[in-house]
C-alpha cells in the first residue's frame, strides 16, 4: 500500500500543532499529549526536524520548538526527504535505462513489462510531493480541502 509514514504523519501533526501556536515555544510532551502520540518517537522525529533546520529548539524548562522554515516554500517532499530519506515507489525507480541490474535492484530477473510505466509513475508522484507545500497541509486558511473526486461530486 502507498502511503506516508508514520514518522512522516507524526511530524506533520507536529507541523501543523506548531503552525497553530507560533506565538510561543511548544515542549514535544505537549503535542504528544495534544494528539496522543508516543513522546519518545516524536522526540525522536522533533529532534531530526531541529537537525535539518525545519525547527527551531530551545532547552530548558520552558524549552520547546518553533517552525523555523517558511511552509509556503518547503515541500511535502522535502519533508518525507528529512524524515525517511529517499523516495522509493518501486525498487528500480532512480535506475536508468542504462544501467544494469546486477545489484539486486529489481526482484523481477529478466525484462520486467512495467519497468517504464512504473518509473514514469514514480517520477510523477515525485513531481506532485514537490507540488504540494507544507503550507497546504498545516496552515489553517492555506489547507488543501476533500479532492472533489472523493466525495463523488467531481
Amino acid at each position: 500500500m502507498l502511503s506516508l509514514s508514520k514518522k512522516t504523519d507524526y511530524a506533520l501533526i507536529a507541523l501543523a500543532y506548531l503552525a497553530n501556536r507560533t506565538d510561543r515555544t511548544i515542549s514535544a510532551r505537549e503535542i504528544a499529549a495534544a494528539h496522543n502520540l508516543p513522546l519518545p518517537l516524536l522526540m525522536n522525529i522533533l529532534k531530526s526536524l531541529h537537525q535539518s533546520k525545519i525547527l527551531t529548539s530551545t532547552r530548558g524548562i520552558k524549552g520547546g520548538y518553533r517552525i523555523a522554515i517558511d511552509p509556503h516554500r518547503y515541500s511535502l517532499h522535502d519533508l518525507v526527504i528529512q524524515v525517511d530519506g529517499q523516495i522509493q515507489l518501486i525498487d528500480c525507480a532512480n535506475r536508468t535505462s542504462n544501467s544494469n541490474c546486477e545489484d539486486g535492484c529489481c526482484r523481477i530477473s529478466g525484462e520486467c513489462p512495467v519497468q517504464a510505466p512504473l518509473q514514469a509513475l514514480h517520477h510523477r508522484l515525485v513531481r506532485f510531493l514537490k507540488a504540494v507545500k507544507l503550507s497546504d497541509l498545516i496552515l489553517p486558511g492555506h489547507r488543501i480541502d476533500v479532492p472533489l473526486e472523493a466525495l463523488g461530486v467531481g
